[in-house]
C-alpha cells in the first residue's frame, strides 16, 4: 500500500483512525448511526463557534460544488436576486450554477490575483434594490488567495442581505467565527480541512435563513426525454 501525504487543498489525507472507523458498516435503522450523524452535526456547529438554537449543520451526500448548488438553488427564491463575488474559477463556477438554474443574478468580477472589495459590493447591492443574495468564495483555490469575508459580511450585513461562503478549503483549517460575521449559510465538505473521506458536503445553516428556503428548490436537471418506443412505465 503506497502511503504519502497529500499537500494539496484538497482532498487531504485520511487519517488511519478514519479508515479504520470505516470497517465497520452501519445501517440507517441503528441507534449507534444515528447519534452518529448527530455527533458529526453537533461538532461541525463547535467549529463554526455557533448554537444549536441559532444554526443547524444538513449534511448533504455530494460534492462540495453539490453542497453549493444546494445551497444556492434553496435559498434564492424566484422573486430574489443574488449577488457573486468572484475572483476565481470557483466563484466563477457559482455563476455557472445559477446560470443552469435560472436564477436571477449579477456577479461581481475580480481578477484572479485581486481580492474582493468591499466597498465594492456595499456600492452594487446600493445601486441595486433587486438583491437579497451575496455569496463569495472564501479560500479561492485557484490561486490560494484568502478572501477577506470580515469586512464582506460587515457590508453585506449591515445592508440587511443574506450572506452565503463556500468555505470548501478553509473551514476546519481557518477559524471563521460563523455567528460572529453573520454568515448565513456557510458550505464545505468532508474532505478537505477536516480530513474525512470524500462523498458529502455539509451546510451549517442560520435556522431562520433555512426556514426561508422553503418553497424555493427548483432543478437544473433536463427533463428525460423517451427513447423511441419508449413509455413512462418503462
Amino acid at each position: 500500500m503506497v502511503n504519502y501525504k497529500l499537500l494539496t487543498p484538497g482532498p487531504l489525507t485520511t487519517t488511519e483512525t478514519v479508515k479504520r472507523e470505516m470497517l465497520t458498516d452501519h445501517c440507517t435503522w441503528d441507534n449507534d448511526y444515528k447519534q452518529i450523524t448527530q455527533r458529526i452535526r453537533k461538532g461541525l456547529l463547535e467549529l463554526a463557534h455557533v448554537s444549536p438554537e441559532e444554526y443547524t449543520a444538513v449534511l448533504m451526500q455530494g460534492s462540495g460544488t453539490f453542497g453549493v448548488e444546494s445551497v444556492l438553488t434553496s435559498s434564492v427564491g424566484k422573486d430574489d436576486k443574488i449577488l457573486i463575488i468572484a475572483n476565481g474559477a470557483y466563484g466563477e463556477r457559482m455563476e455557472d450554477i445559477a446560470k443552469h438554474a435560472g436564477l436571477d443574478y449579477t456577479i461581481y468580477r475580480c481578477h484572479y490575483n485581486q481580492t474582493p472589495d468591499a466597498d465594492a459590493v456595499r456600492s452594487i447591492i446600493e445601486s441595486d434594490p433587486k438583491i437579497t443574495h451575496a455569496a463569495m468564495v472564501h479560500c479561492e483555490t485557484t490561486s490560494g488567495i484568502l478572501n477577506d469575508i470580515s469586512s464582506v459580511a460587515e457590508a453585506v450585513k449591515s445592508l440587511g442581505r443574506t450572506f452565503i461562503v463556500d468555505a470548501m478549503s478553509s473551514f476546519g483549517g481557518v477559524d471563521i467565527p460563523v455567528g460572529e460575521l453573520g454568515i448565513d449559510f456557510i458550505i464545505s465538505s468532508a474532505n478537505k480541512c477536516i480530513q474525512g473521506v470524500p462523498g458529502f458536503s455539509f451546510i451549517i445553516c442560520r435556522r431562520s435563513a433555512l426556514d426561508k428556503c422553503e418553497g424555493n428548490l427548483k432543478t437544473i436537471l433536463k427533463p428525460y426525454k423517451l427513447r423511441k418506443g419508449e413509455t413512462k412505465s418503462e
